[in-house]
C-alpha cells in the first residue's frame, strides 16, 4: 500500500493507461537523461522542444526538426529508452513563430501570425495561408514521425508564446482574417493543426495539448477566455495541459512560467481546476509541483488529473518510486533557483550553454554517466573535515561506494554556511534539502563528529588513506572606521546577533547574498537600503533568480549601485557615489555582506596529513550550493 493512493492510481487516456499520475513536462535532454526519468517510475516522458519546419522554426542551436528524417534512429532509440520501463513516451511538437531566430531561418526571414518587431531586432513576416497549410501539414508529419518512431502521443504546445499561442493571443494576432479576431477564428490554425494530426496519426495517437491558463501580460489571454478555448477543445484533444505565461514578457516570461522561489507552490492549481470544471477531457497541470503530499492533494481535491512535474524531476528523477515506497524524507527537492533553465535564456545571456545543471542533483545532465557508478573497488578510510553542503556529500557518497567514512564538523550542527542563509520564507526549499542531506549523513554507516575541530595532529592521528577539506569560508570583514561599531553585524551572524536588528538597516554589499538578506529584512517591514559598489546587483545570480530577485527588489527594498560604503557611525553609513559625492544613509543595524574569504589556508594544513588529499567546496573558492555539492559528490565518487 501507498500513502498517495490518488496519486498512485491508473488513467485512461484514449487508447493508453498511464500507471500514476505523474507525468514528466518537456525538457530538453539526451536519451540517457529521458531514460533515467522513466526508471524514476513517472507514467509519462515528454521529450523536449523538437521544431516541425527547419526553415522558418529554430530558435536556438542544436534543436531536432522533425522534417529531417536522419533523426530517425535517435527518436526511436529515445522512445524505446523511456518505454522499457513500462513508461509512456511522449514528445514536444513546437514552432517558434515569431520567436524563431533569424541566424538560424532560411534566408534571415521570421513569421509569425502578424507583423511585428521580433525579440531578435528583426521585423516579423505575416504568415500567408499558403505558409499556414505549409505549417500545419509540417505538424502533421512531425506528428508521424513521432508515432513512427514508437512514441505513443505528442504534446502540441500552444502555450508560453510559441507559434500556436501566437494565433490564440491579442497579443501577436491582429488578422482580420479567418484566423484573427473572435476566439474561434484565433483558434481555428490549433484545431486545424490537431485535425492534420489525427488524419496522419489516426484515433489511437493521443494528442495532449499544452496551453498557458493566463499569459500575465495585459492585453494577453486571461484565465476566463482560456476556459472558454479549453471548451472549444474538449473531445478533440486527450489531453489539456496547463501552464502559464508568455515569452511576449520577453525577460520575465521566465519568472511565471518557470515558478521561482518567491511564488508559492503550485501556483497554476488554480487556473487547473477552474478548467477542469469546463471539459470532459483530463486536465494536467504544471508549475512548482514538489513533493508527494502536495501531488495525492491535488489529484484527491479533483483540481486535476495528471501532476506534471518538472525541475522535481530534474533534482531527483526517482521521486515517484521514493514517493510510492515511503521513502519521501530521501526525495531531493527543487531548490527553484532555475539554474538549469538559466543557461538556455537567449537573448538575456551570451550564449546558450545547451545542457542542464542542477545545484543539487550532480547527476543531471551527465546521465550517461550514471551507469557507470559502482561499489568503489577498495575500501579506503576517508576523512572528511567540514560538515557543509560540500562535506555532507562527500560524505554520503564515500559511504554509499563502501568507503569507510569519518565526519568532523568543527560546530555543533551540520550545514556549514548553508545553515545560515535558509531562514527567509523563500528559502523554504533550501531548508528541505539541508534537512534530506542531515538525514542521509545519520541513516548511513559514517562516524559523525561533531564539535571536532581537525588539527593537523588530529587529522594525522586518523590514519586516514583519504582527507577531503570542506572547510567552507568565512564572511569578510572590511577595514572601514566603525566596522567595531556595536551596530554593525555581519551576514553570517543574522540569525545570530545578541541585539535585535532595528527598523532602519543599511546592507553594504550587493552580491546575491547581501540581496536576499535585505529582501528577507525588507519582508519582515524592515526600512531596507542596499549599497552595491559595483554597477549591478547579485551579477552572481543565475539569470532567471536575478530577474526574479530584482523584481522582489523593486518591491520593497532602496537599492543603490555604483556607490563604496568610507566609513560607518552610530547612526548610519557615509558612502561616495561614481562622482566622489558623499551621501549619509541613516541606519540602525548596518549588515555588511561584502563577500566571503575561502579558509583555504586552514584547508592546505591538513594536505600532507594522509597520502591522499581533495579541497572542495568554498574553502577552494567561495562560489555558490552547486559548485559545493557536486565537487563533494565527485570527490567521493572519484576515490
Amino acid at each position: 500500500m501507498t500513502k498517495y493512493p490518488n496519486l498512485f492510481s491508473p488513467l485512461t487516456v484514449g487508447p493508453l493507461t498511464l500507471k500514476n499520475r505523474i507525468a514528466v513536462p518537456p525538457m530538453s535532454a539526451d536519451d540517457a537523461a529521458y531514460e533515467l526519468r522513466a526508471k524514476g517510475g513517472a507514467a509519462l516522458v515528454t521529450v523536449g522542444e523538437t521544431m516541425v519546419h527547419a526553415d522558418t522554426t529554430i530558435a536556438h542551436p542544436g534543436t531536432m526538426c522533425l522534417d529531417d528524417e536522419g533523426n530517425m534512429p535517435l527518436l526511436i532509440q529515445t522512445a524505446e529508452k523511456i518505454r522499457r520501463y513500462n513508461t509512456l513516451a511522449s514528445i514536444e511538437i513546437v514552432h517558434s513563430g515569431r520567436r524563431a531566430h533569424p541566424k538560424y531561418t532560411k534566408n534571415g526571414i521570421v513569421y509569425g501570425p502578424s507583423p511585428g518587431m521580433g525579440p531578435y531586432g528583426v521585423e516579423v513576416t505575416e504568415m500567408d495561408e499558403d505558409l499556414i497549410e505549409e505549417i500545419i501539414e509540417a505538424f502533421g508529419h512531425g506528428a508521424f514521425m513521432a508515432k513512427y518512431a514508437g512514441f505513443d502521443l505528442c504534446m502540441l504546445h500552444a502555450g508560453h508564446g510559441w507559434l500556436l499561442a501566437q494565433f490564440l493571443s491579442p497579443l501577436n494576432n491582429q488578422r482580420r482574417d479567418r484566423f484573427g479576431g473572435s476566439l474561434e477564428n484565433r483558434a481555428r490554425f490549433t484545431l486545424l493543426v490537431i485535425e492534420r494530426i489525427r488524419e496522419k496519426c489516426g484515433p489511437d495517437f493521443p494528442i495532449e495539448l499544452r496551453l498557458s491558463g493566463d499569459e500575465f501580460y495585459e492585453g494577453g489571454m486571461q484565465l476566463a477566455e482560456t476556459v472558454e478555448l479549453a471548451k472549444l477543445l474538449d473531445g478533440k484533444v486527450d489531453i489539456i495541459h496547463i501552464s502559464a505565461a508568455t515569452f511576449h514578457q520577453h525577460g520575465t516570461s521566465g519568472i511565471r512560467m518557470f515558478p521561482n522561489m518567491f511564488l508559492p507552490p503550485g501556483c497554476n492549481v488554480y487556473m487547473a481546476r477552474e478548467i477542469k470544471k469546463a471539459v470532459q477531457t483530463p486536465v494536467a497541470v504544471v508549475g512548482a509541483l514538489n513533493g508527494p503530499a502536495m501531488l495525492e492533494e491535488i489529484i484527491a481535491s479533483g483540481a486535476a488529473d495528471i501532476v506534471c512535474v518538472g525541475r522535481g524531476i530534474l533534482a531527483d528523477p526517482d521521486l515517484p518510486k521514493k514517493a510510492k515506497s515511503g521513502r519521501e524524507e530521501d526525495i531531493t527537492h527543487c531548490l527553484r533557483c532555475n539554474d538549469c533553465i538559466s543557461g538556455g535564456f537567449i537573448p538575456h545571456i551570451p550564449i546558450a550553454t545547451g545542457v542542464n545543471r542542477c545545484p543539487v542533483n550532480p547527476d543531471c545532465g551527465r546521465e550517461d554517466e550514471v551507469w557507470r557508478h559502482h561499489p568503489a573497488g577498495q575500501r579506503k578510510k576517508v576523512l572528511v573535515v567540514g560538515g557543509g553542503p560540500g562535506g555532507m556529500q562527500a560524505a554520503i557518497t564515500a559511504a554509499d561506494r563502501g568507503h569507510e567514512v569519518i565526519l568532523c564538523e568543527k560546530s555543533d550542527a551540520l550545514g556549514g554556511t548553508l545553515k545560515l542563509g535558509i531562514h527567509p520564507a523563500f528559502k523554504a526549499d533550501l531548508k528541505e534539502y539541508l534537512e534530506v542531506l542531515m538525514r542521509r549523513v545519520r541513516t548511513r554507516p559514517i562516524d559523525l563528529r561533531l564539535n571536532t575541530e581537525v588539527t593537523p595532529a588530529l587529522a594525522a592521528a586518523f590514519d586516514a588513506d583519504v582527507i577531503i577539506a570542506a572547510l567552507g569560508a568565512e564572511p569578510i570583514i572590511p577595514d572601514l572606521p566603525g566596522i567595531e561599531n556595536s551596530n554593525v553585524v555581519l551576514v553570517g551572524q543574522l540569525q545570530t546577533a545578541g541585539e535585535p536588528i532595528g527598523q532602519k538597516v543599511v546592507v553594504v554589499g550587493g552580491g546575491l547574498v547581501g540581496c536576499e538578506e535585505g529582501l528577507h529584512l525588507a519582508m519582515q517591514g524592515k526600512d531596507v537600503t542596499i549599497l552595491e559598489t559595483k554597477d549591478g546587483l547579485a551579477k552572481d545570480a543565475s539569470f532567471l533568480h536575478w530577474k526574479a530577485l530584482m523584481l522582489e527588489l523593486e518591491k520593497y527594498v532602496q537599492t543603490v549601485t555604483n556607490t563604496t560604503c568610507t566609513r560607518i557611525t552610530d547612526g548610519g553609513v557615509c558612502a561616495t557615489a561614481a562622482d566622489d559625492t558623499e551621501k549619509f544613509y541613516p541606519a540602525d543595524t548596518v549588515l555588511i555582506a561584502v563577500g566571503y574569504r575561502a579558509k583555504t589556508a586552514e584547508a592546505e594544513k591538513l594536505r600532507n596529513c594522509a597520502p591522499d588529499f581533495i579541497a572542495v567546496g568554498d574553502c577552494v573558492k567561495p562560489r555558490k550550493i552547486m559548485e559545493a555539492v557536486h565537487g563533494g559528490y565527485y570527490a567521493g565518487l572519484n576515490l
